[in-house]
């Protein structure tokens, strides 16, 4: 895959140039060298680098032409196969189909780290004495929560959660729309009053969105107790309170028709349109099933995501999305010089345009978002503002298990809705699951 490779001396300060986005020396270019200079290997002719990314296919490849245009030797890969799953990340080992880069959210750091994937870009950091000050530092501090080191560089914040709603089932029941710091509270009694059967078909009023782990964060709920390592959903009382608060949601009479699943949220809103409230990223904007939607005549609108009333303003708040190198890339410190092109204004400007936040600070930057979107400058300017400066909750404790027991809660919390087994019983078996998990991984 690549060819021989030529010795590039650099100094520290040329480096940093060429990660701030300006024009590289070149190859060719001779410079002084003394013994305190460090070297970069830089390959001659074309690159590749498999890249195992959380986006999009479409996504990555907007994101990533600030990178095309600066090093149009290098071609990044997309990898198709990849899955935030265990047993796809093996695969991939056993068959030698192994990432040189990942681009991921940080959700995906515990199981990639657990598998001795990523480098620890420390040394490289120190080596070429980058600066990384000007990067959201608790996004930074996220990162190192995991294992003190810094196995990733954030190149971006994760688009906000808001809430999207049906303006024409408003209109047509009388029901005021949604207002900047709603509380779900207040959404549940104008839920109340959407949620019915009207000409055969069924009209729900509140969903709590397709993915129980949103609320889960919102709450600042730990799946493992981080005081013994095992499941905390028994020992910590704040479970009870949002297996409760979803209960409430969906026992609002005609709120959860029999069949209904919370996890078709998506389908309910956009496509069957009998849905009044659905609470969801922001990026739910860039999906070509809204654009159709809206293109077809849908009457949308999209407020703050619900609050609690003893949390005001606390959303579901962010996460941050960048990338590791794999310590079996051949070129690491080439890999991250490529990679850092992401930090350039170019780089931050165009995650901007696909609506996530940049994680270099610099205000400017931040009045890229979603710019030249259509959609989203039909957004009332204070609306998304105030979308953007939702709250950030309390940090969760994250584990390489944080996977497996959101699908056993998923499990558990369908089984409470749909009345089969209460909420003790939930509690308690969804509790024993994810400790069975835990000891069969440490056997």
């Amino acid at each position: 895959m690549f060819t021989k490779s030529v010795v590039l001396t650099v100094t520290a300060a040329s480096l940093l140039t060429i990660m701030a986005g300006c024009t590289p020396p070149s190859v060719e270019e001779k410079k002084p060298e003394t013994s305190q200079q460090p070297k970069i290997e830089v390959p001659q002719g074309p690159v590749t680098f498999k890249v195992a990314s959380s986006r999009t296919k479409d996504s990555f490849e907007e994101v990533t032409k600030s990178i095309r245009a600066k090093y149009p030797n290098v071609k990044l890969e997309f990898m198709t196969n990849y899955k935030l799953e265990e047993k796809t990340l093996r695969e991939m080992i056993a068959s030698g189909d192994v990432p040189d880069i990942f681009d991921v959210a940080t959700t995906h750091i515990p199981i990639i780290l657990d598998l001795d994937f990523p480098l620890d870009l420390e040394p490289i950091i120190q080596k070429y004495n980058v600066n990384l000050s000007h990067i959201d530092q608790e996004a930074l501090k996220d990162i190192r929560a995991y294992n003190g080191k810094q196995m990733m560089i954030p190149t971006n914040l994760t688009p906000p959660m808001a809430l999207f709603y049906n303006k024409d089932l408003f209109d047509r029941y009388g029901v005021p729309y949604p207002k900047v710091g709603s509380t779900w509270d207040e959404l549940m009694d104008s839920a109340k009053k959407l949620s019915r059967s009207d000409g055969g078909i069924n009209y729900m009023g509140l969903s709590t969105s397709n993915n129980a782990n949103y609320m889960v964060k919102q709450m600042s709920l730990s799946y493992i107790d981080p005081q013994n390592g095992r499941s905390g959903l028994v020992s910590n009382e704040g479970w009870k309170r949002m297996f409760e608060k979803w209960k409430d949601i969906y026992s609002i009479p005609g709120n959860y028709p029999t069949g209904t699943r919370f996890t078709a949220g998506t389908n309910y809103f956009l496509k069957d349109k009998n849905l009044a409230m659905y609470p969801f990223y922001l990026f739910l904007l860039q999906e070509k099933a809204f654009q159709d939607a809206a293109s077809s005549g849908f009457n949308w609108g999209v407020t703050t995501w619900p609050t609690f009333k003893d949390a005001p303003g606390v959303g579901f708040g962010s996460f941050s999305g960048g990338f590791m190198i794999s310590k079996s890339n051949k070129y690491p410190e080439f890999a991250f010089q490529v990679m850092m092109t992401l930090m350039s204004d170019e780089g931050q400007i165009d995650l901007a345009k696909n609506g996530m936040t940049p994680s270099v600070t610099k205000p400017e930057l931040r009045s890229h978002i979603y710019e030249g979107n259509p959609v989203v400058n039909q957004i009332p300017k204070d609306i998304l503002t105030a979308i953007y400066n939702t709250k950030e909750p309390k940090p969760v404790f994250r584990t390489k298990y944080d996977t497996t027991a959101l699908s056993i809660v998923t499990k558990y919390m369908h089984e409470y809705l749909d009345g089969k087994t209460d909420l003790n019983t939930v509690l308690l078996r969804a509790d024993e699951e994810i400790n069975k998990v835990i000891e069969a991984d440490k056997k």
